[in-house]
C-alpha cells in the first residue's frame, strides 16, 4: 500500500489502481467546453435558439478560437502536468507537487464525453480525464471502478 501525505493527513489508496499522467491539450479542452455546453443545453431542457448571436455557429467558432486558448494557457501554467490515481477510496491528483484528494462521495458526478471524462465536484470545479491516456486495460479497469463507486454516469448527448 501507498500512503501520500496530503494536507495534513495521509490517503491510502487501497486495493487495485489506477495510475495516469496527463498532459492537457488545447484542441481535446474545446472539444470538451463544446460538449459540456450542449449536455448543459440538454439537461436544462433548453432548445437552440438561433436568434441569439451566441448560438450562432460562426460565433461559437470565433470565442472557441479567441477566448478559450488564453484561458488553457493560464490553466496549464497554474496546474501543468497532473499524476492521477484512481481507487476505491477515491481520487488523488498531484500538480506541481501538490496532491489534492477526494473521496468518491465528494463526486458530484462523471460525465463520459467523447475523448475524456469529465469528473465534476460537488464543491465546484471539475477534472477532465482525456481517454487517450488511458490503455486498454486501465480504461476498462477506471469503467469497472465507476460502476463499483457511488457516483452518477451522464452519458453524451446526442
Amino acid at each position: 500500500m501507498t500512503s501520500k501525505h496530503i494536507q495534513g493527513g495521509y490517503v491510502e489508496h487501497t486495493g487495485p489502481r489506477i495510475e495516469i499522467d496527463v498532459s492537457y491539450q488545447l484542441a481535446e479542452y474545446r472539444q470538451l467546453l463544446h460538449e459540456v455546453i450542449a449536455m448543459d443545453m440538454v439537461a436544462r431542457n433548453e432548445h437552440l435558439n438561433r436568434t441569439s448571436p451566441w448560438n450562432w455557429p460562426i460565433v461559437q467558432s470565433v470565442v472557441l478560437a479567441v477566448v478559450v486558448p488564453p484561458i488553457f494557457a493560464w490553466k496549464m501554467l497554474r496546474v501543468g502536468r497532473c499524476a492521477f490515481v484512481f481507487s476505491a477510496a477515491g481520487i488523488s491528483r498531484t500538480s506541481r507537487g501538490r496532491t489534492a484528494f477526494r473521496t468518491w462521495h465528494q463526486v458530484k458526478h462523471v460525465q463520459r464525453l467523447q475523448a475524456a471524462y469529465l469528473i465534476e465536484l460537488i464543491e465546484g470545479g471539475a477534472m477532465p480525464i482525456p481517454v487517450r491516456e488511458m490503455d486498454t486495460e486501465q480504461h476498462q479497469q477506471f469503467e469497472r471502478l465507476l460502476a463499483s463507486v457511488p457516483v452518477v454516469i451522464l452519458e453524451p448527448a446526442h
